[in-house]
């Protein structure tokens, strides 16, 4: 059985033709797996902050979609009195809206190859059709990867340190992590518009 998906997929002969070489490959799986772990911890942040117990309920936050969820963050954010806390939180917020921007269109893309590099073309128009949602590529170069890659771990490690039990904004926002998370800001909001012509000489 397995023999005959193999000989009739030929799943080698695809990631070839399509140019997801391994390390382009473990960087996109990294970048859909730091993205799942960051939609799982954002909520437990939300109840931490809030001084949710979520125990033997269902809470505001069940089934509610990633932007939804950042939403909430950002709206708890914009009540707190310490102008750094505050500051924090927003720039959180706005990384990780242009993170699952690029999470969406690498996981609900068109994967295909323009010269030597894989793309992924998310709602595309390519037979005149008229689509609700908007345009949105990400391209897979391997600098392009692994800048996203870290970005999405800076992302990664700040909200969950903001999950733990006993979590405090002033705890989390160490210069290192305001700094990185500055640098991830810049870079997923680079990557996630479509205006932008991709130059990584700033970093």
């Amino acid at each position: 059985m397995t023999l005959a998906m193999k000989e009739y997929g030929r799943a080698e002969v695809l990631q070839a033709h399509l140019g997801l070489t391994t390390s382009v490959a473990t960087k996109i799986a990294a970048i859909l797996s730091f993205a799942g772990a960051i939609e799982h911890f954002v909520e437990r942040a939300i109840w931490r902050l809030n001084g949710i117990d979520p125990r033997g309920t269902k809470p505001d936050t069940d089934g509610k979609v990633i932007s939804d969820l950042i939403g909430m963050l950002s709206r708890f954010g914009e009540t707190l009195v310490d102008e750094d806390d505050r500051t924090f939180i927003a720039a959180w917020c706005e990384a990780a809206s242009y993170g699952f921007t690029i999470r969406h269109n690498i996981a609900h893309g068109v994967p295909i190859k323009v010269g030597d590099t894989l793309a992924y073309m998310r709602n595309p128009r390519w037979e005149g059709e008229q689509r609700r949602r908007e345009f949105g590529d990400f391209w897979a170069e391997q600098a392009s990867v692994e800048l996203v890659c870290d970005a999405m771990a800076v992302l990664y490690r700040s909200i969950f340190s903001l999950s733990r039990a006993d979590a405090k904004i002033e705890d989390v926002a160490t210069h290192s992590a305001v700094r990185a998370l500055r640098t991830a800001r810049s870079v997923l909001g680079e990557f996630a518009s479509q205006t932008y012509n991709p130059s990584y000489e700033k970093y």
